[in-house]
């Protein structure tokens, strides 16, 4: 592609006059990262900010920068817009030829259940024999048997539209992407078209970034701005913001939940020994059947799931066929087993209402003591840690209270203010807890204690296979860990 076909999709200006013919590499944002003929996006971040290293870019042999202010003395061509994360996303479009106008691309956003929400959509869509990419917090989908690590739950707007590229490139006739309220606000998702919009619920999280509820709220919105003139809001609207949210939508509306009048209604969920048996209403045509999910809020992700399948039009009867046949996420109230006579469970809930869903899902299927291991992860909402203190230990029989990811702040700071909130719980209740920072001495110490019909729930985690400390990263899985500690008591998985 032509430098000059770029700049002109982005409404770029050269303070130095026309622009020289030239072809261009590629889109980079990080200076380390630029290869001779790049284009460099400098953006203007947290942290860093990106013109503070145009001429880093320019050594590397970058073709051009696109900057919001000149850079004096930068020894590479400058060209000047008023948003440069606008710009990149615009020129990320125009670069990989606008992939999201190629097939139906369908974007989940809440603060909960987004991922179970886009892996669930992704098996309706196969089940229909539609090859779906998956964009996420798990792992990036490309195509079948190409499947890759995730680094965050909304990649940069180049890389989203050379994935999005790649999957049409693979065979992929779909795609489901989580939406995170940072890659709204930041507009990453900018130039997409999403034909299907999902709005799963709103809880306090994220408020180290966004000043308050309000502004988390506004760029949770922003997804419902990206629709095509075609495109369906799917709304959970049994979340307060979810029912503010269905209130302004102007185009096609689907809503879900439990209220009277939900285009998809939960008619009854009722918990089996393995899994659950759910009844919807699907536009008034009754579906329903065993499913292999656990947990109650499972039954808002299924409706959320089929509401998105209707929306692409896969008609009641189709989505009746599906639901014996879904299948759990990874991470998300997953089984750990090794022919043990009690219940373990790895789930992702890392805030307070998620954490309060999982473990009332857990005592749901337990016939002993619940028992809840968890931690808070450093350099993140802090507010929340007391409040995730006093539902453990609220709801379950016995707490281990732990780390999670400590990143740059010491864990037993972290642990302190979490037991700040499990004091005040234990206290009314008569209820103890537990206090070990070293996650893996945790869970070896739950395991151990554990008598039959008890159910542990390792909560914070999930999928992640790392652990970040003040010293570094590691690898770390809770499932792993929970396997080994399985085995020191004498379990095996056969």
């Amino acid at each position: 592609m032509r430098l000059t076909t770029l700049l002109g999709a982005i409404g770029a200006v050269s303070p130095r006059g026309p622009v020289k013919p030239a072809e261009l590499g590629g889109l980079a944002i990080d200076s380390r990262q630029v290869k001779p003929g790049d284009v460099f996006f400098a953006l203007e971040g947290t942290q860093s900010d990106g013109h503070d290293y145009v001429q880093m870019a320019a050594d590397k042999g970058a073709l051009a920068a696109v900057v919001s202010r000149e850079v004096p003395g930068a020894a590479v061509e400058q060209f000047v817009v008023p948003d440069t994360r606008e710009a990149l996303a615009l020129a990320a479009c125009e670069f990989y030829d606008h992939p999201s106008l190629k097939f139906p691309l369908i974007g989940v956003t809440g603060t909960n259940g987004k991922t179970t929400i886009a892996f669930l959509i992704r098996q309706i869509l196969g089940h229909e024999g539609i090859i779906c990419g998956l964009l996420g917090t798990v792992c990036n989908i490309l195509g079948p048997d190409r499947r890759e690590p995730s680094e965050l739950t909304t990649m940069q707007a180049h890389e989203i539209q050379q994935k999005l590229a790649l999957m049409l490139d693979y065979g992929c006739r779909s795609a489901v992407m989580e939406v995170s309220s940072h890659g709204l606000d930041q507009k990453r998702n900018y130039g997409c078209c999403f034909q299907v919009a999902v709005f799963t619920n709103l809880t306090p999280d994220h408020l180290d970034y966004h000043p308050d509820m309000e502004h988390y709220y506004r760029a949770k919105s922003l997804l419902f701005e990206s629709l095509g003139k075609q495109g369906r809001a799917v709304i959970g609207w049994d979340d307060p913001y979810g029912a503010r949210l269905a209130k302004g939508i102007d185009g096609p509306l689907i809503t879900y939940g439990e209220r009277p009048g939900s285009s998809v209604r939960i008619v009854s969920w009722r918990p089996l020994p393995v899994g659950a048996e759910v009844e919807l209403e699907v536009f008034g045509k009754r579906i329903g059947g065993p499913v292999g999910l656990l947990g109650r809020f499972n039954a808002q992700n299924i409706a959320a799931a089929v509401a998105a399948g209707y929306a692409l039009g896969i008609q009641a009867d189709s989505l009746q066929r599906v639901l014996p046949i879904l299948e759990p996420v990874p991470g998300r109230m997953e089984p750990v087993e090794a022919g043990q006579p009690s219940q373990v469970l790895v789930d992702y809930a890392h805030t307070p209402d998620a954490l309060e869903k999982a473990l009332k899902a857990a005592r749901e299927h337990t016939h002993g003591r619940l028992i809840c291991l968890f931690g808070c992860g450093g350099c993140r909402y802090r507010e929340k840690r007391p409040a995730m203190g006093r539902i453990a230990v609220g709801l379950s029989d016995l707490t281990y209270i732990t780390s999670d990811n400590p990143r740059r702040e010491k864990p037993e700071e972290i642990v302190g203010q979490i037991v700040a909130g499990a004091k005040e719980a234990g206290a009314r209740q008569g209820k103890d807890f537990m206090v070990e920072p070293d996650r893996r001495a945790a869970i070896f110490s739950a395991v151990a204690g554990m008598q039959p019909g008890d159910t542990l729930l390792i909560a914070g985690k999930g999928h992640e296979d790392y652990q970040i400390l003040p010293t570094g990263k590691i690898h770390f899985d809770d499932r792993e860990v929970a396997l080994e500690a399985l085995k020191e008591q004498g379990y095996c998985q056969s």
